[in-house]
């Protein structure tokens, strides 16, 4: 059974840079702490020394793709998959994304895939993920309590948040887990391509693990 550090990292934006580190013993969540930080750098700076790093949960696009409005197959399952409209609507044409999500998660994942290729890369959508676990709207603001029960059930280990990007870095964090352990199969970037389109993964290969087929 594995044993060692997963980290979730939503990258919110100056002094919002939500970390979550999960420690598992023998595939068995032993303790999660989470931190935010002001820039990525301090981020990176935090991550390069954890060892032994498994995995990293990543609210970012891990991959890219080269066709019409930049839609990779993982969104336009999502979108499929979710027909709420608030739901279907987070998941924006990756061609209209902008700032840190895109930037700075990608930026976390170049720097610690350089210095060790084998870390495994999850791709999150913590918004999505939610609801599909629990068929309930993300609002942290109004919902802190049940949101945080909510995690450390399915973790099965007390922790408290200070916002929402250390909640979302938590779930990252939790997927990447789920996604290690084996426990989620279903990879939404192993779905294939349709003609004119190719994926570019710039850190190498990546996954998207999800709880429902």
């Amino acid at each position: 059974m594995q044993t060692g550090l997963i980290v979730g990292y939503d990258p919110g934006g100056n002094d919002a840079h939500g970390v979550a580190l999960l420690t598992l013993e023998a595939g068995r969540t032993a303790s999660v702490a989470t931190m935010t930080f002001g820039t990525t750098e301090a981020v990176i700076n935090y991550v390069e020394h954890l060892t032994p790093l498994l995995a990293l949960g990543v609210d970012t696009l891990t991959c890219w793709s080269t066709g019409g409005g930049g839609w990779r197959p993982a969104d336009r399952w999502l979108r499929l998959k979710y027909g709420s409209r608030h739901v279907r609507n987070s998941v924006m044409t990756p061609n209209g994304l902008a700032g840190s999500m895109g930037l700075n998660g990608m930026s976390l994942l170049l720097a610690i895939r350089t210095k060790d290729p084998k870390v495994v890369v999850v791709e999150t959508h913590p918004k999505v993920l939610y609801w599909a676990l629990k068929q309930t709207r993300h609002n942290y603001a109004s919902d802190q309590a049940e949101m945080e029960r909510f995690l450390c059930q399915a973790l099965e280990v007390e922790f408290t948040t200070a916002n929402d990007h250390e909640w979302d870095a938590a779930i990252s964090a939790f997927a990447a887990a789920s996604g290690v352990l084996g426990r989620w199969k279903n990879d939404l970037h192993a779905l294939p391509t349709v003609p004119e389109e190719r994926l570019i993964a710039p850190c190498g290969a990546t996954n998207y693990y999800w709880p429902e087929s």
